[in-house]
Parts: C-alpha cells; structure tokens; sequence
C-alpha cells in the first residue's frame, strides 16, 4: 500500500537552487590577519632579586620569558621543576631543602652556581650548558 501526502506542490519542476548558489567565504589570511589570536605580555618593571625569591614566583618568572621567548625549554623546565629535599655543594656536604616551600624565600643563584659547579667536577656536560644558561638569565 503506498501513502501520499495530502498537500499539493504547486509545481513538481520547482528546483532547490540553494545548493547551486556559491557562497564568498574570506580567505584564510584575510581572517588571521583581522584577528589576533595570542598576545603574549610584555615583561617590564623591576628586575627581579633571584637571589630571595620564592619558588612559586620563579616558575611565573620562568614561565613568562618563556612565552616571551627570552629563555629555551631547557632553561624553563629547570627554572620550575621542584627542588629537591636534599642538594648536594661543591665541597661534597649535603643540603637539607626540605624546608622550602613555595613561600619560602630562597637564593636560586646561588642554588644554580653550585649545581653548576658540581655537574662540571662530574662531568656531565649537558646539565652543565643548561645550568650556565640559567645563569645567564639571572643576570640578564
């Protein structure tokens, strides 16, 4: 049994046109150049004291010159990876950290200077050429 519809199209030649129809879409530049998408801000004020810094405003420090493109991955991943409970210095004696938290003050440069130094007396070169570009940042 085949069903009809009631209603009567005034023509069966009526054509859908819409698809037929071509639509002006802005090019792919035109829309990258009108929109920005990423600002990245801009780092001013006073330079910062790493030698009385606490943890949590190195790693915002880190993370911004990173953004900004002051500083490589390498450099940001040491910036704000955690210290470790205990840190070994160039005379060989071992560091109690586990006292700093991250509102806790803390020289980072000197941190890094002896990190540096103890990673050039065991000769591990690829964490030495990281540890003296934190270093270069610090002073910069």
């Amino acid at each position: 049994m085949e069903i009809n519809s009631l209603r009567w199209s005034g023509s069966f030649l009526h054509q859908d046109n819409t698809r037929q129809v071509k639509v002006d879409r802005p090019t792919q530049q035109k829309f990258m150049q009108d929109q920005v998408i990423f600002e990245v801000p801009a780092i001013s004020g006073p330079s910062v004291n790493f030698s009385q810094i606490t943890p949590r405003d190195l790693r915002q420090v880190a993370l911004e010159n990173y953004q900004a493109g002051n500083i490589d991955q390498d450099t940001y991943f040491t910036l704000s990876e955690d210290l470790p409970s205990h840190a070994v210095d160039p005379l060989g004696q071992v560091l109690d950290l586990s006292d700093v938290t991250d509102e806790t003050g803390f020289d980072f440069k000197e941190y890094y200077s002896n990190q540096l130094e103890v990673a050039s007396n065991l000769g591990d070169e690829r964490r030495a050429s990281i540890l003296q570009s934190v270093l270069a940042f610090m002073k910069a």
